[in-house]
């Protein structure tokens, strides 16, 4: 009798079991945003106000601040990417083959 070697192929997209690696990964971006926010406010209030230094740390904590809406953005993609695999992968490989 002989066996064959059963190969599985690459499965597209993200797994469920990639979840915990991306959501991970989101939060400590989101907290490493959190932080530089603090200390960019925390510099800015060292400054005289309405010096060079002072706008310029003004405008870095704007910019960062935009960033915290992008983080809700790929997060909810993340998720809608975990469903939609999930969901996928059970109706394609649920069934039974004969």
């Amino acid at each position: 009798m002989e066996l064959r070697k059963i190969e599985a192929k690459p499965k597209k997209g993200i797994q469920l079991s990639q979840a915990f690696g991306a959501v991970l990964t989101l939060v400590l971006v989101s907290v490493l945003v959190i932080i530089a926010i603090f200390l960019f406010v925390t510099l800015s209030d060292s400054f005289t106000s309405n010096s060079a230094q002072a706008n310029a740390s003004n405008a870095m904590v704007t910019e960062f601040a935009n960033y915290t809406s992008l983080i809700g953005l790929v997060g909810t993609i993340i998720f809608l990417g975990l469903v939609i695999g999930v969901l996928v992968a059970s109706f394609a490989f649920g069934g039974r083959r004969v």
